[in-house]
């Protein structure tokens, strides 16, 4: 073995951190003069309006970029999801627990509210292929597939593009300066100590055993290998695949990350089932009790919650590196910043009530 000065560990891991925080994102804007023209995450090609006052989201991750924008006016209708699933929705402003829902559990759409509440621009998620193309045609309204699909410069770049449309770019880039700042410090910690052994990890995401994210750079940039890397999403609009129980034993993952999001009575995957299959028993994160709950998507990304999610994942993986980490306070004060939660992340430990803590 090599043996290499830290400040090429250094260099690499700075490296590292370039090629998830600026590199190309999955949707890309024409430079031109206002209205703007950008491509989406569906290569479909959207001119925006010249003033865009009223927002349809039926995109959680844009609901939550507009709120965290001082931005929630401009919202004049939700989907379904966020109204039922999302864990501190109930906790911000006011007014959005009246927001008519425009969609609904089936992903149907309320095609006469939609008309009535007049929006200037629809948002809708990639996972939905067909939904945008049926709604700009039917409506004239421009309709536009944004999603970061677990990419960080996709979150970032959204955060930015969005900030210039409704006009709070100054808050756009303080947001994303704080979380650079707070991935600048984990990557730079983890140099600090290289060579680093990064751990080999199987996320086990939406409620399923077998289905996993090819993409989530929250598990690269906390020091870890996703081993699903190697491989292709199953569908167009979706980072996720599925897997047999048979390639992750062949893996044989060092840690293993179930989908943490959902409430404990909801939960189909929790880690004592996975201590309890025989199939999985000579695995090595079985074997040492290396099994976690993480957040994971929620119908696309809260970009507090991926901020958090990257700090609680170094923990996990360089336990003996990130002891000074003080997750509660770090995590209350990221929902401050982007939310003015003050307790935001207590809120969600309790909630979610994660029988194997939130870190070791």
């Amino acid at each position: 073995m090599v043996n290499r000065p830290k400040k090429f560990y250094l260099m690499m891991s700075l490296l590292l951190l370039e090629i998830c925080l600026f590199s190309l994102p999955s949707f890309s804007i024409q430079k031109s003069k206002h209205p703007f023209k950008i491509r989406d995450n569906l290569q479909r090609e959207v001119v925006l309006p010249h003033q865009i006052k009223r927002i349809l989201s039926l995109q959680p991750e844009i609901t939550r970029i507009l709120i965290a924008l001082g931005q929630e006016k401009k919202l004049i209708g939700i989907d379904y999801f966020i109204h039922r699933y999302d864990h501190l929705y109930p906790l911000l402003k006011p007014r959005l627990r009246d927001l008519p829902l425009v969609s609904l559990s089936s992903e149907s759409i309320n095609w006469e509210l939609l008309l009535r509440l007049k929006p200037d621009l629809i948002f809708t998620s990639p996972s939905e292929t067909h939904l945008a193309s049926s709604l700009q045609k039917k409506t004239g309204i421009p309709t536009l597939v944004l999603s970061s699909q677990g990419r960080l410069t996709s979150l970032l770049e959204e955060i930015k593009l969005i900030g210039q449309w409704v006009n709070q770019e100054k808050r756009a880039a303080y947001l994303c300066g704080f979380f650079q700042d707070k991935i600048k410090m984990v990557v730079s910690t983890l140099a600090r100590t290289a060579p680093l052994q990064k751990p080999r990890v199987y996320l086990a995401f939406w409620s399923s055993l077998t289905r996993t994210p090819v993409d989530y750079e929250p598990v690269k940039v906390a020091g870890g290998i996703n081993l699903a890397e190697e491989l292709l999403p199953e569908d167009l609009g979706t980072v996720g695949t599925v897997v047999s129980v048979e390639k992750i034993l062949a893996w044989n993952p060092d840690i293993i990350l179930l989908h943490g999001n959902y409430l404990p009575e909801e939960r189909k995957i929790t880690p004592a089932l996975v201590f309890q299959d025989k199939r999985l028993s000579a695995i090595r994160a079985v074997k040492n009790k290396q099994v976690y709950y993480t957040f994971g998507f929620w119908y696309w990304w809260d970009p507090a919650q991926v901020l958090v999610e990257i700090m609680y994942l170094a923990k996990i993986f360089h336990p003996e590196i990130f002891t000074r980490i003080d997750l509660e306070k770090e995590g209350n004060q990221v929902y401050q910043i982007f939310y003015s939660l003050p307790h935001g992340f207590t809120y969600l430990q309790q909630r979610l009530k994660w029988e194997n803590g939130w870190s070791k």
